[in-house]
């Protein structure tokens, strides 16, 4: 009895909920609404009643009628209302106060998707017709597929020379690069260019931090009146580099990362720090532009580019360890890094899940590819910034990768 009530309480309130949202909606209009307050709340309860009641053609008599009854509401308002929203929702609401009496939670729950989805309609159309340009839709799309379609069908296990690669997990390596790089497009966009070059940096720095650094070295030489920003940017674009290889480690070995969590955790922290600094002491010089950037939310062929290092890097690994033992690991990551420090963090995150690496040995291969890029990073900022810039950059640099090493040592010291 408890439970009849608590289910015929969620389908009274689905209904009433809906058909209240749908009553507001035209409550500017001169007409009728087709179905409103009254309406779906009977609808929801009659199909909460169709399901408690025995027979199992009870609920599809009531679903065929109600649908009788929305084409028959939908032909006499069609001329002035061509959508079929409130239509479907009613049919919506029947399955929802059906799914009440055996699911109550799950019901709940998806009525209230449904009308959030109702609720916004001004602002989903505004969104999709105003705000989403047709490129970040094409890249949406193509991230779907890349997730949802063709990762779940690679193989999940090692193949290739040494038993190398996993296609599985490579892959994952690059939806999770397009994935950074369209949450650092998204917030852009949805933050507007209030927060200036800084918040660009840190998303920035999602795609490439050795870019970003160098984009805004020449930004700072070029714009005098800028480099503040520029400064803060390029700062942030390293915190950038602590959560991507974090993530990475996280998606590929989280024994790894588990031991690399305090070193990390140390240089992120430092970092975060001084380009807060910096973006703070920007906030009054730093005039934002007036339009929120525009273009593609990431680049397929960054995450590629990405893929493909991290596979030579497995196999270069592979190679070293098979021929020359694990010590020269140390040697291939620090040499990667100079390069890139994320896809030098992926091979070793990856090896470590194959069982070809302990994790005790993966800290020092990983720290020294790290090591290597700070190193990049600073002859970046120094070549095209010039050495103001370099000394104001690399100070942040220095300062996180100290942290990070200090952080090495606590962590030897406790295990």
């Amino acid at each position: 009895m408890e439970h009849d009530y608590v289910a015929f309480s969620v389908a009274l309130g689905i209904g009433l909920a809906i058909g209240l949202e749908r009553e507001r909606s035209n409550a500017g209009g001169d007409e009728q609404v087709p179905a409103g307050l009254r309406t779906f709340t009977v609808a929801s309860l009659a199909g909460a009643v169709a399901a408690r009641l025995p027979g199992p053609l009870v609920l599809p008599a009531v679903l065929l009628a109600t649908g009788a009854l929305a084409c028959l509401a939908y032909h006499r308002t069609s001329d002035r209302d061509p959508g079929m929203t409130t239509e479907l929702a009613l049919l919506c609401v029947v399955l929802l106060g059906a799914l009440a009496t055996s699911e109550a939670t799950l019901a709940a729950g998806a009525a209230t998707v449904v009308l959030l989805l109702l609720h916004g309609k001004a602002w989903l159309h505004h969104f999709a017709r105003q705000i989403l340009s047709e490129q970040e839709l094409r890249d949406a799309l193509v991230l779907a597929a890349a997730a949802l379609v063709v990762w779940p069908l690679l193989p999940d296990r090692y193949l290739g020379p040494f038993k190398a690669w996993n296609p599985h997990t490579l892959w994952l390596i690059a939806v999770l690069v397009m994935l950074m790089g369209a949450a650092g497009h998204i917030a852009v966009r949805w933050l507007g260019s209030q927060l200036g070059l800084p918040m660009a940096g840190l998303f920035g720095g999602f795609v490439s931090s050795s870019a970003t650094i160098a984009s805004m070295a020449a930004l700072a030489r070029k714009e005098p009146d800028k480099a503040q920003a520029a400064v803060a940017a390029a700062l942030l674009s390293t915190v950038s580099t602590f959560v991507q290889m974090i993530l990475l480690l996280a998606a590929t070995s989280l024994a790894t990362l588990r031991q690399l969590a305090i070193p990390l955790a140390a240089g992120l922290a430092v970092i975060a720090a001084f380009g807060g600094l910096w973006a703070w002491r920007s906030t009054h010089a730093e005039q934002a532009p007036e339009e929120s950037p525009q273009g593609r939310a990431f680049d397929w062929r960054v995450a590629a580019g990405f893929a493909l290092m991290t596979a030579f890097l497995l196999w270069l690994a592979a190679a070293a360890q098979a021929w020359l033992g694990a010590t020269a690991l140390v040697a291939v990551a620090a040499v990667a890094g100079f390069a890139d420090a994320h896809a030098a963090t992926a091979s070793i995150g990856a090896q470590v899940a194959a069982g070809r690496l302990p994790v005790g040995s993966a800290m020092w291969p990983v720290l020294a590819a790290f090591s290597t890029n700070t190193l990049t990073k600073i002859g970046l900022a120094t070549a095209a910034g010039g050495s103001r810039f370099a000394l104001q950059v690399g100070a942040g640099l220095v300062a996180a990768a100290g942290a990070t090493w200090l952080g090495t040592l606590a962590a030897l010291s406790l295990s």
